[in-house]
């Protein structure tokens, strides 16, 4: 209801029991049509006249009156209120159940739903659809899809027929537990009862496909999302449709198929515009991808289809994000300097670009900004800041920071805020002194502290304290294949081969396998990938001929190649051309082969840049006139004259 027809409302219910004015007073059924208005609009305050009549008038005995009280409280989020009057109530039925069980879960407080749920059952009251879907609801929105699927076999079993919010709500608990298999149990019953559920209602049909294909989306199953996705005639696919598809090929990783199907959707003969959310989706997308050309189309067609102003912030940070993401920060600020609202996740995006990038000057400044703005500081904050300090080399801001941040600001340092403090500590070489930061944390130092000291024993070569990281490490029960591939990396620096072996021998007994190194870059015609020594693409030819020229030309600039990563125990002219068949070496000449001259070159790598491809990007940008910009898995680099702006601190 408007807020100018509530306002009539309650000026007729007035008019009603004023006797000056009128003869007829308010009965029964003006309440509980007048109650429902004001749980709708949240007017709390004149529900509580109204129920302060029905007491004195004793109307508030009548059942019907007394569930629209309850109700009235519990959607007003008055929810003990609700439950005074529940209580008081001498006659119930199971809507005044209903409406209880319903507030408290939406309240939060599933367990004192649950206790009246399972009250219902051992005073055998008949439970209804809206009974148990509540109770599926409930177990779906706090991620228990293995609980909302057996309290939907017992509604089943009970002979109760769902509809189809049940069914939404039970593929959202199996979409948020990656429970596949049951997600397909349901879309089997979904599909033996489709037509007694939605009653030919082609709108609840749609919900219930929209759920399907999120449901398959977010359990990674995007191939059979996509089935029902094409299933669906085009005429009739809503925008949510398009966005739960576009959406889950996002965060599936298909970045590339969310991108094309964004573009479906645009180019259809009958568009149905995108919404914010469906904008957000395809921008994480580019984000992925470090698509900057794509993310620019979109960012103009948000420009030209202006959405309203409470969309906008969104929008302006999604944005945000995916210009930072895609490696132009200075696009980032001029999102952020002409948005008219900002909020602390914009300062935040902007402020962890800088710190990606390795500005950690601007980064500084955007916090006395932030500051001085009045937004909110808190232990996000901090890890934003002290990251920045850490990839920029700012070892004395940083130090500066993290004693001040509780003394000015009163946040309590947390793990993440010890690891950054490791990290920054690590880069610069201070080893030690990072041990000692580990040894005077209150809390036991988890997982993220000994993999930020591991890296830096990797950098510095420090076999003995990159052990004692490790056994840390697996201590913790982080037997993953970054742990075991850093430590390896450390015994191959220090040409320990024997160790080496012994490591890829664990790594092979329990199973773990080293996740492959994997470059793309963006193209004229899209995105290509490539692998360590991948000769697939159709210019592999090509792609190996430039790299050997330009090999030969750096070399005469000084380049000597860095056979430590390598990491075989092979003479060093075989581990020489190992190096040249790392992927990212293969990308950048592939940019160079089909990107016209000045135009930047952008890679992404899915694991750390090695050292030795770092350094001969550093030397072939001297010699080709584009600006390199490579985000691997830790930050952004950005190649120029034989000059990279990490500064070594990477």
């Amino acid at each position: 209801m408007q807020s100018g027809e509530l306002e009539q409302a309650v000026r007729m219910f007035y008019r009603m029991n004023a006797v000056e004015e009128s003869r007829i007073r308010p009965d029964a059924v003006s309440l509980c049509n007048i109650l429902p208005a004001f749980a709708a609009g949240r007017a709390s305050k004149q529900g509580k006249e109204v129920h302060g009549y029905a007491v004195r008038t004793g109307l508030v005995d009548d059942l019907f009156v007394g569930n629209a009280v309850v109700d009235m409280y519990a959607k007003c989020g008055l929810i003990d209120d609700a439950r005074k009057v529940f209580e008081r109530m001498e006659v119930k039925d199971v809507v005044s159940w209903n409406v209880m069980v319903t507030g408290l879960s939406q309240m939060g407080r599933f367990e004192d739903a649950l206790g009246f749920f399972e009250k219902m059952r051992r005073e055998d009251i008949e439970l209804d659809v809206v009974t148990w879907s509540a109770v599926i609801a409930g177990y779906a929105q706090r991620g228990y899809g293995y609980e909302a699927l057996d309290v939907f076999r017992q509604m089943v079993v009970s002979g109760c027929e769902p509809n189809v919010v049940t069914l939404v709500s039970l593929l959202s608990g199996c979409a948020c537990d990656g429970a596949l298999l049951h997600g397909k149990e349901i879309h089997g019953y979904v599909i033996k009862q489709i037509l007694n559920l939605i009653k030919n209602d082609h709108g609840e049909e749609q919900m219930v496909i929209n759920s399907l294909i999120d449901m398959y989306a977010k359990c990674k199953a995007d191939n059979l999302a996509r089935k029902i996705f094409d299933h669906v005639a085009p005429v009739n696919r809503n925008v949510v449709t398009w966005t739960v598809m576009i959406g889950g090929y996002a965060q599936c990783g298909e970045a590339n198929h969310a991108l094309e199907l964004f573009s479906q959707m645009v180019k259809q003969n009958k568009p149905t515009k995108p919404n914010v959310f469906t904008i957000s989706c395809a921008l994480m997308a580019c984000a992925r991808l470090a698509a900057l050309r794509l993310g620019k189309q979109i960012h103009g067609y948000v420009f030209r289809h202006r959405y309203g102003k409470s969309d906008e912030l969104f929008v302006d940070n999604c944005l945000i994000d995916m210009y930072v993401k895609s490696g132009d920060v200075d696009a980032a600020r001029v999102v952020f300097n002409n948005m008219s609202l900002t909020n602390v996740v914009s300062w935040t995006s902007l402020l962890t670009g800088y710190g990606m990038h390795g500005r950690g000057l601007e980064a500084i400044e955007l916090f006395k900004g932030m500051r001085k703005a009045g937004m909110p500081i808190d232990g996000v904050t901090f890890v934003v800041v002290l990251y920045a300090c850490s990839h920029s080399g700012l070892v004395d801001k940083g130090l500066e920071y993290f004693e001040t941040m509780t003394q000015e600001f009163g946040v309590v340092p947390g793990v993440e805020h010890y690891a950054c403090m490791v990290d920054l500590l690590g880069r610069a070489g201070r080893l030690e002194k990072a041990m000692e930061i580990i040894n005077q944390m209150p809390m036991e130092p988890g997982p993220v502290v000994w993999v930020a000291l591991l890296g830096s024993c990797r950098v510095h070569t420090n076999v003995e304290l990159g052990e004692y990281a490790s056994n840390k490490l697996l201590e913790l029960g982080c037997e993953n294949d970054g742990t075991y591939t850093l430590l390896s990396n450390i015994y191959a620096n220090a040409k320990r081969w024997k160790d080496v072996a012994r490591v890829r021998f664990l790594m092979k007994d329990t199973g773990i396998k080293k996740r492959p190194g994997c470059s793309w870059v963006q193209g004229k015609t899209g995105t290509a990938t490539f692998y360590v020594g991948d000769k697939t693409h159709p210019l592999s030819e090509e792609i190996y001929n430039l790299l050997g020229d330009l090999m030969y030309q750096i070399k005469a600039l000084g380049y000597v190649p860095d056979t430590n990563f390598a990491l075989h125990d092979v003479d060093d002219e075989e581990k020489g051309d190992f190096l040249v068949e790392h992927s990212e070496k293969l990308a950048l000449a592939y940019g160079i082969l089909t990107t016209a001259p000045g135009v930047p070159i952008r890679i992404t790598k899915n694991l750390r840049v090695c050292g030795d491809c770092h350094i001969a990007i550093t030397y072939i940008s001297k010699i080709i006139d584009h600006e390199v910009i490579l985000r691997d898995s830790s930050r952004f680099h950005h190649f120029k004259n034989g000059y990279c702006s990490c500064k070594g601190f990477w």
